[in-house]
């Protein structure tokens, strides 16, 4: 009789994927705390390291019958604390416990495959189960990983990811082959290369050959292409997606990648880093002041689990000495303060030629460049925030969010966004700019800080290769490298030119985007630049932050003058400043909810300010 109805299936009304997580190096460090809320599928011996962080999988697989027969203690006990829900385990641990051939929490290899069913199964009273999760012309590929699969299909998952299931397996010398299939460990490894903890296999640990001679092809690869032909030709209504970006299930293009953190729907943005100088603290808490403004809010709804942080790189001490009036501000706006995580400030202790910011493209000649400062501050900032996981957002004290949940939708847009590493925008305002700055993407962008190869470019191309053209080129700010890089690129030389080897292979990683629009120009008029403003609220849904200075000049007037406090009235006093108007009169605290920029007595000392003087008595 099948015990298929008897079977405890988890409950997927809510519609969660299933993580199936393989022991793979890749796995190293990998926060598993990631995971909680979501179901997951572990294996094997890495209940070890599950033991030392408290932690359990949903469900439990263990096809190995020489891992059945090392590990029997353990994954008996693993049974016997019912914190996994389900197990799938091979019929061989029915000779040492028959009994749990009653248990409905745990399901065995010899219930769904025949040979298995016939060379063992029946003996201990099971029922073949038909599912076509199982079905296969390969009856031969069964490794736990991809039966792991299998049983996830089989549970009723529609959509399953792949986590840690490297398939790069090499022999290492401390393991002994005892016969065709079977090796020993002969004493633990210091450094196993094989598993994503060193100590995975331990003295005395049997396990089998991974890639045995009796299959023609690689044993765990081919099982993975088997499980996908199968799940086709089947049609097993499930949705494969591998999360390893080195895997070979990657490399290899036998199941599509996918990100996890898109995946699981988690929070893309990892930091805010904003830098900062010692002449930018008043700005600084203007912006902060506009950040706990309903129409400036960074997010709105339920924040997410995971928020970013708040980092503040700061090129020396005098510039760090603000931490105090920030961190009481923040004390004081408790709804602001819980949109991040860690408030952290970073000190580079930068001087001399290192900590120069000269806004003229000439000068006497200096070591690190006319713009050495806020290049430096922002290689500070990547180092910085290398080790916290996602994106970094950098915005400078002169970027104004102009509309309410702008981290949010920075959120939302990385979550389905293609990666890239810098993510950003071409100048869009009316100044005139030289080749090198023409197309390049401006500074206040979003960058892949979590990722190592972002910053391996920055540390062996984007850092060396400005210090050395600003021997050249002193004016040339970190932003415009990559620019200059295509500048010096000749595609006429092919593979043979390295500056145009490097672009053609990296420059899909630099992206134009709404989000963050550069309007840091001077020439243009206020008017014209309100304009441009109102323009894009209107017609740029996508674009929450602004990088202008003159808008950014327009945050401490609006909250001196108690006006409402939204992005037209940021733009309106724009407009006034161009008209010649006098600041607004601050309000007392009774008018400030009341008071409107445009009062007819502001409005009359505008117009006779544009009077000709013999006419100004008028009024």
């Amino acid at each position: 009789m099948s015990r298929t109805s008897d079977r405890r299936l988890p409950d997927l009304t809510t519609g969660k994927p299933l993580i199936v997580i393989g022991n793979g190096p890749s796995l190293r460090g990998f926060d598993f705390d990631r995971l909680s809320g979501v179901d997951t599928l572990g294996m094997n011996a890495a209940y070890r390291h599950w033991d030392r962080i408290d932690w359990r999988p949903t469900h439990y697989a263990c096809l190995d019958d020489a891992l059945i027969d090392t590990h029997l203690k353990d994954i008996l006990r693993l049974i016997e604390e019912s914190r996994i829900q389900s197990f799938f385990l091979s019929g061989r641990i029915l000779d040492h416990e028959p009994g749990l051939a009653d248990d409905p929490r745990v399901r065995f290899l010899d219930e769904f495959v025949p040979f298995w069913f016939n060379a063992r199964g029946r003996h201990h009273g099971l029922s073949l189960v038909a599912s076509p999760a199982f079905r296969t012309q390969q009856d031969a590929f069964v490794t736990t990983g991809a039966y792991a699969v299998r049983y996830g299909a089989f549970l009723g998952y529609s959509r399953i990811i792949l986590l840690g299931i490297d398939l790069t397996y090499q022999p290492i010398a401390e393991a002994e082959q005892v016969d065709d299939l079977r090796l020993v460990m002969k004493q633990t490894p210091a450094n196993n290369p094989n598993y994503f903890f060193d100590d995975y296999q331990r003295e005395g640990d049997a396990f089998q050959v991974p890639n045995p001679e009796t299959h023609s092809q690689e044993l765990h690869v081919a099982a993975f292409e088997t499980l996908r032909d199968d799940f086709l030709r089947e049609e097993v209504p499930v949705s494969l997606i591998n999360a390893n970006l080195h895997s070979r299930l990657t490399t290899d293009a036998i199941l599509p990648y996918g990100n996890l953190a898109r995946e699981l729907d988690e929070p893309a943005l990892g930091s805010v880093i904003v830098p900062l100088t010692d002449d930018e603290h008043d700005q600084l808490l203007a912006n902060l002041w506009l950040w706990t403004q309903p129409a400036f809010f960074p997010f709105l709804g339920r924040l997410p689990d995971r928020r970013p942080d708040l980092v503040f790189v700061c090129n020396n001490a005098l510039a760090a000495s603000c931490e105090p009036r920030v961190q009481a501000f923040l004390a004081g706006a408790h709804r602001l303060r819980a949109c991040f995580d860690h408030i952290r400030f970073v000190t580079l202790d930068l001087s001399g030629d290192a900590d120069l910011y000269r806004r003229e493209n000439h000068g006497p000649r200096t070591s690190q460049g006319f713009r050495a400062g806020p290049n430096n501050i922002f290689f500070g900032a990547m180092d910085a925030v290398r080790d916290r996981p996602g994106y970094s957002l950098y915005v400078e004290t002169d970027c104004v969010p102009v509309r309410p949940d702008w981290l949010g939708q920075i959120n939302r847009h990385l979550q389905g966004a293609e990666p890239a590493w810098v993510t950003g925008s071409i100048y869009r305002g009316p100044d005139a700019l030289g080749p090198r700055e023409k197309r390049h993407i401006n500074g206040n962008a979003v960058y892949a800080t979590h990722d190592p190869a972002f910053q391996h470019f920055v540390d062996t191309v984007w850092r060396p290769r400005l210090a050395e053209l600003v021997v050249q080129h002193p004016e040339l700010p970190f932003d415009c490298v990559i620019e200059a890089l295509y500048e010096l690129a000749d595609g006429r030389l092919a593979t043979d030119n390295p500056d145009w080897e490097l672009m053609r292979h990296a420059s899909h990683k630099f992206r134009y985007s709404a989000l963050i629009p550069n309007l840091a120009g001077s020439e243009c008029s206020l008017h014209d630049l309100a304009d441009q403003l109102l323009e894009l609220l209107q017609a740029s849904p996508d674009s929450c932050i602004v990088h202008s200075r003159r808008l950014a000049d327009c945050i401490a007037p609006l909250r001196n003058s108690g006006a409402k406090t939204t992005a037209l009235e940021l733009i309106e006093l724009m407009r006034e400043a161009a008209e010649g108007l006098p600041p607004r009169k601050a309000a007392s605290g009774r008018d400030r909810k009341v008071q409107h920029g445009w009062t007819m007595a502001r409005v009359r000392q505008g117009i006779v300010r544009r009077l000709p003087m013999h006419r100004r008595g008028l009024d």
